[in-house]
């Protein structure tokens, strides 16, 4: 069965690992995803959570720094004001970009699958280093 999964705002920890097990991988434009927090990384490495901003921008948590580095397959816009209207074509944009993978995934079958995922695992993070 294929798996999508769509990060909305903080994608972190185990919860990380799980997002990216994914045969793709979306990102609202303003979420960010890593194995830890900024404040986390900024405390281990010097430590203080002073340095979060500057743990944050060494880490590349970013959707579009992800995208860069193909660890996700595409960063989905969002409107910066949220009427009711905007969340409504907010939501349909999401639903389409879902529906598209899944289609485009539900063509291969279990062993197809299993390849994508381990190459995609493979080839992560390569681009842009």
């Amino acid at each position: 069965m294929p798996l999508v999964s769509v990060v909305i705002g903080e994608g972190g920890s185990g919860g990380a690992l799980a997002i990216a097990s994914a045969d793709r991988v979306y990102m609202l434009e303003n979420s960010v995803y890593s194995v830890i927090t900024p404040e986390g990384c900024a405390s281990i490495l010097w430590r203080s959570s002073a340095n979060a901003q500057d743990a944050a921008e060494a880490m590349k948590v970013t959707a579009a720094d992800l995208k860069k580095l193909d660890v996700i397959d595409d960063v989905i816009p969002e409107p910066m004001a949220a009427p009711i209207a905007v969340l409504t074509r907010r939501w349909t944009s999401w639903g389409k970009v879902i529906s598209e993978a899944l289609t485009q995934l539900g063509n291969l079958d279990a062993d197809a699958l299993r390849q994508h995922r381990q190459d995609k695992f493979l080839e992560m993070g390569k681009k842009g280093l």
